[in-house]
């Protein structure tokens, strides 16, 4: 018999989530200018400019995936942990932390997040997942379809907020209209 998970373990989702972006968003947009103008004095302006981020298309790029982590979330607690979007959603968290310490491991310096990647994402996702297995909550069979699916929306969400800001933003050239 499934016992329905502790409530920390699905809001709490959203809570690591909300505190480990927070970091993210104060610290990405002057980190992303420092390697843009690295890059740039490389010769390779053009790369710059797509790493480089302001603090509006920062913000709005997290609060587009917050959506999707909030729903998890709330999914999780509705369903006792069972949900494969809940699941997929903690799953990918989890697996984040990989992409953040080899990040600074290969820039050999501090990246966005990864003061509170060892805590608030492998630790909260360590805990959560010895949880739902004590509670013997079964894992969804989509689990990991959803996990690749959400990682998918960190990208598209700057490419959006990108669109979204262009007009606000002033870019060194105009990118020709479609």
């Amino acid at each position: 018999m499934t016992r329905t998970p502790a409530r920390w373990a699905t809001w709490g989702l959203l809570g690591a989530w909300t505190l480990h972006d927070l970091e993210e968003a104060v610290t990405m947009p002057g980190w992303t200018q420092r390697v843009a103008d690295d890059l740039d004095l490389r010769g390779l302006a053009v790369v710059g400019h797509l790493v480089r981020r302001t603090r509006t298309e920062v913000w709005t790029a997290i609060a587009l995936v917050g959506v999707p982590f909030a729903v998890a979330a709330a999914e999780g607690a509705r369903t006792g942990g069972r949900s494969a979007l809940y699941q997929g959603a903690l799953l990918g968290y989890g697996l984040h932390a990989i992409s953040h310490i080899g990040g600074t491991v290969t820039a050999r310096a501090y990246t966005p997040g990864l003061v509170t990647t060892p805590v608030l994402v492998a630790g909260f996702s360590i805990a959560t997942a010895a949880e739902l297995v004590q509670r013997r909550v079964p894992l969804h069979p989509a689990t990991t379809a959803v996990a690749m699916a959400l990682g998918a929306c960190v990208p598209l969400s700057h490419v959006i907020a990108r669109r979204i800001l262009r007009h606000r933003i002033r870019l060194p050239w105009r990118p020709r209209a479609a």
